[in-house]
């Protein structure tokens, strides 16, 4: 935004003294204040444009670190949706407890908010997870016993999405290191 304002001004300047013979002449007797504004100017861009180039390569950085927490986090909800229909199934489940998984996403959800705010794709992940959370919290606190085809449907569907939402990101982390992460049972499945 400040790159394209700075750029905007350094074109009206160079147009106007082009094209209006008053703006020439006024330059012309006030040297000192034109080679100053013309420094000022060029300042702002270049500054501009080294800030962008930083904040692309932080980004670039970044990427992987988003990615692994990301899978991290997909997982967990794999791990509570999984849980949450053991629950139902059996009447208690192999696993966890669903309270338990469910606090455990939560708080990675917490956790890694921040940093996967500021990836736009991450961002869309990080929406998606919420809206997955909402779907599982739901599910676990009205359910008392099995789950109707209807609401395992609509959980699949959530984690479908969620599993679709992810995997953009999981596609940063090298394929040697991704199968490291996923471990002995892939996670994105």
């Amino acid at each position: 935004m400040a790159a394209t304002a700075a750029a905007m001004a350094l074109l009206a300047l160079v147009a106007c003294d082009l094209w209006i013979r008053g703006v020439q002449v006024w330059w012309d007797r006030h040297s000192l204040i034109g080679s100053v504004v013309a420094s000022l100017l060029v300042l702002a861009v270049t500054a501009l444009i080294v800030d962008e180039v930083v904040a692309r390569r932080q980004r670039r950085e970044r990427a992987g670190s988003v990615a692994v927490q990301a899978l991290i986090v997909y997982g967990q909800a794999r791990r509570a949706s999984n849980t949450v229909m053991e629950a139902t199934d059996s009447g208690g489940g192999s696993g966890g407890s669903p309270s338990e998984e469910l606090r455990t996403l939560a708080s990675m959800l917490l956790t890694a908010a921040p940093s996967l705010f500021d990836d736009p794709t991450a961002r869309l992940f990080l929406e998606e997870v919420e809206r997955f959370s909402v779907t599982v919290f739901r599910m676990a606190a009205s359910v008392h016993g099995q789950l109707s085809d209807d609401r395992r449907e609509r959980l699949e569907s959530a984690l479908s999405q969620l599993r679709v939402a992810v995997e953009p990101l999981i596609e940063r982390i090298p394929s040697q290191d991704r199968a490291l992460l996923e471990g002995p049972s892939s996670v994105v499945s």
